[in-house]
């Protein structure tokens, strides 16, 4: 609400003053009317024929219909008074919205020169304001925090050592806000193409999509530990060439994550004790090469963990899929499964000691080639045999007692990528 509206406000407040007394005096008039025209319209008496006592009751009369006008005339003061002052307030308000963006929009534009500047103490400086930004601006913290992971996309391959410095700043703070308790878990995140080296993003809270296509992570060791992931997390055609890349006891719940074409170039991939529970985790077109797979006490709730056109060359492959770490429906097919569709493993070993669990079981191996693996299988077969549909095998064995061979109308086979192994 403008200026010129309020004075337009104060201005209208003798017209409704005017426009109160001209209805009361028409209610009056007519309630007046009615009355005289239900009594049959009765002679007045003069005024010589009204005593004391009738004169002292009309002049009562007469000076509650003033008092009436008057409280009509002071309700209306006060509504167009309160309308005033309403106005006025709005206004205010307004102006101290408008004069907090604009002062948002001069600090975004300060941090923003900042980090382009030559010198990486400037630089440095731009982080920490682009980011108290992001504290403060609720409604642009999305852009504040894409800028900054702008920055790290638009970095060199071969960065100074000031450089490193901007970047590693960018990184801890990004850490810091989106651990448990922090003010940024809702944002997403897009690192697509950027080259990380040890990454720690050990115990963060993912509430927004985040994003690595075409990252590459280097160094000793690459770390999601602990980290809870409430968004997609996309890994198309990402590097994981750290000699260790850790997930373990991460939380994927209620989210889609994608490995497409992804390569792990390091010596292990641990996701020992990850949980699952909501859509899949999808391995898709990914080499695993001369490497330990530890997958061991994955929780697997509902959803699935599925390998899709992989390549395992020479790798240690392990699963410990135990009772009390799956969910089943009617003890029929479970909700949480793993599964190994159209692959290939060439030499290395396949543990299977440890995958236990009722019927129908958990694991699934479907149209898959094992050339030369050594499968370490328990001594008794489990109660819940591995269930397989066009398996390859040269050079090694898996002995029936361990597996149950699926029909194409197996009750149970899943029938829906999305959710389970196809049929």
């Amino acid at each position: 609400m403008d200026r010129f509206t309020v004075r337009r406000l104060r201005s209208s407040i003798g017209m409704s003053v005017f426009g109160w007394l001209v209805l009361g005096v028409a209610v009056a008039g007519g309630t007046a009317a009615g009355l005289l025209a239900l009594l049959g319209w009765p002679r007045i008496p003069a005024a010589g024929e009204f005593g004391v006592a009738q004169t002292l009751e009309l002049l009562k009369i007469a000076l509650a219909v003033v008092a009436g006008f008057g409280g009509v005339v002071l309700l209306a003061v006060n509504l167009r008074r309160q309308r005033v002052a309403e106005a006025e307030h709005d206004l205010a308000v307004e102006r101290g919205e408008r004069e907090q963006v604009q002062s948002f929009n001069e600090r975004f534009g300060t941090a923003a020169e900042q980090l382009a500047h030559e010198s990486p103490a400037v630089r440095i400086a731009g982080v920490y304001a682009m980011a108290g930004l992001a504290d403060d601006w609720l409604a642009k913290r999305q852009v504040c925090v894409d800028v900054l992971c702008g920055y790290l996309r638009l970095g060199s391959a071969e960065p100074d050592p000031g450089e490193v410095e901007v970047r590693d700043t960018v990184l801890r703070i990004v850490r810091e806000r989106m651990r448990t308790g922090g003010h940024w878990r809702q944002v997403a995140l897009d690192f697509t193409g950027v080259r990380f080296v040890d990454a720690d993003f050990s115990g963060m809270v993912f509430g927004g999509d985040v994003t690595f296509d075409g990252a590459v992570f280097e160094g000793e060791r690459t770390s999601f530990d602990h980290a809870r992931f409430h968004g997609t997390l996309s890994c198309h055609g990402t590097s994981f060439d750290s000699r260790l890349t850790t997930f373990t006891s991460a939380r994927f719940l209620g989210t889609g994550v994608e490995f497409v074409g992804t390569r792990f170039g390091g010596e292990v991939v641990d996701f020992r004790d990850a949980e699952l529970r909501g859509r899949s985790v999808d391995f898709y077109r990914v080499a695993f090469g001369k490497q330990k797979l530890d997958f061991s006490a994955v929780t697997v709730r509902s959803g699935v963990l599925r390998f899709e056109s992989c390549e395992f060359s020479d790798v240690e492959l392990s699963f410990e899929l135990l009772n009390d770490l799956l969910a089943f429906h009617d003890g029929a097919s479970p909700h949480g499964r793993v599964s190994i569709e159209d692959s290939r493993f060439t030499d290395g070993s396949f543990d299977l000691r440890h995958v236990v669990s009722p019927e129908p079981g958990p694991l699934w191996l479907l149209h898959t080639r094992f050339e030369n693996v050594e499968f370490r299988l328990p001594g008794e077969p489990p109660a819940g045999r591995i269930h397989v549909r066009g398996l390859e095998l040269v050079g090694c064995d898996l002995p029936g007692a361990y597996t149950r061979e699926l029909s194409s109308r197996s009750t149970g086979a899943p029938a829906d990528r999305d959710d389970q192994a196809p049929a």
